[in-house]
């Protein structure tokens, strides 16, 4: 298994990253994933670049500053690239006021590299023992983690502009499945976005800062108001109600989880994204950062999606994904039981 992360490492640094001769990367990460951290500067290093690791592990915190010293924003400002694994390791261990804190201080991080358009990729390498509690080996999140690394993505890309285009300048999308899924809503006047899995849009047109490996989706902020029928997700225990864009009713054996979640959170409920999976080295593991960008999926997501090209700001963001669905864009077929018809 280390050979194969350490060839995963080596796909981030050259075809994800895009890292060239002496430039600076900047490494966070977690205490659960600091091999990995490790990996990717020796990788970085063998690419000519200069990497520095920022370690953070909070089992150790008992207090934390709200926001970054101007010294620490400015080496991230400095930063060519910013490689950002899952931080959090403990964090639920905290007491609510040091969590605040510490949300805080992370949030203002994103914002930051945001602002100043730092190319910054999003490794989604949580702790071990969080996998385990959604029933998968960590083991077998390993191997598919590598496997989802490890893709052709200018194939990639080029599958998903010809997914982009059959959004651009589309009016209505219309979702079915087995299972009962029945969504339909406008995406008129809105932009779709492709994520590659590289951050080559971000660095020739300091646009789109903001990567996730694993990679690979078309998306598209539906109109907020658009949204009607029902959305089913069996592996989630769900079965949601939408109309005139929000969700009208939960059922299923988690509702009172979700309600409980998004429950006086403006704009919590609110149709924010429709998404269509490109990446061919992912399965579904039942982990939903994981399996939205399996190619043959689609994910709709509820909450904030300014980032997305949307209108509705919210504090939280909640995909949903469904496997093998019917997809009509304007009438027309753009995906049949799981397979791209273009």
């Amino acid at each position: 298994m280390e050979n194969s992360l350490r060839s995963a490492a080596g796909r981030i640094i050259r075809d994800s990253a895009l890292v060239g001769k002496d430039e600076s990367v900047l490494i966070i990460h977690g205490a659960h994933n600091g091999d990995f951290a490790s990996l990717l500067a020796e990788e970085a290093i063998r690419a000519g670049a200069l990497p520095f690791i920022w370690s953070f592990d909070d089992s150790l915190i008992s207090d934390f500053p709200e926001k970054p010293s101007e010294s620490v924003a400015g080496i991230l400002r400095k930063a060519d690239v910013v490689i950002w694994l899952s931080q959090y390791t403990a964090v639920d261990d905290l007491s609510k006021d040091v969590q605040e804190k510490v949300f805080s201080f992370w949030d203002s991080i994103y914002g930051l590299l945001q602002d100043e358009k730092v190319p910054t990729l999003l490794v989604n390498l949580p702790p071990l023992a969080w996998i385990e509690e959604d029933g998968i080996s960590p083991e077998e999140y390993m191997r598919e983690f590598v496997s989802a690394v490890d893709v052709d993505y200018a194939g990639m890309r080029e599958l998903g502009l010809i997914v982009a285009e059959r959004l651009r300048g589309a009016k209505e999308v219309l979702i079915t499945d087995e299972n009962g899924t029945h969504l339909m809503f406008s995406v008129e006047g809105r932009r779709p976005g492709l994520e590659d899995g590289t951050l080559r849009d971000c660095r020739l047109k300091r646009r789109e800062c903001e990567v996730e490996i694993p990679a690979g989706e078309v998306y598209i902020a539906p109109v907020e108001s658009s949204a009607f029928g029902r959305l089913v997700v069996p592996q989630d225990g769900l079965e949601l109600e939408f109309q005139g864009g929000k969700v009208a009713s939960i059922k299923g054996d988690r509702a009172d989880e979700l309600r409980e979640r998004i429950a006086g959170v403006p704009g919590g409920d609110v149709i924010a994204e429709f998404g269509i999976g490109l990446n061919p080295g992912v399965k579904p593991l039942g982990l939903r950062i994981f399996d939205e960008k399996a190619l043959g999926t689609v994910h709709i997501a509820i909450g904030h999606n300014l980032h997305l090209g949307g209108a509705n700001e919210s504090k939280i963001h909640i995909d949903f994904v469904l496997s093998e669905p019917t997809v009509l864009v304007d009438g027309c077929p753009l995906m049949e039981r799981g397979v791209l018809k273009l």
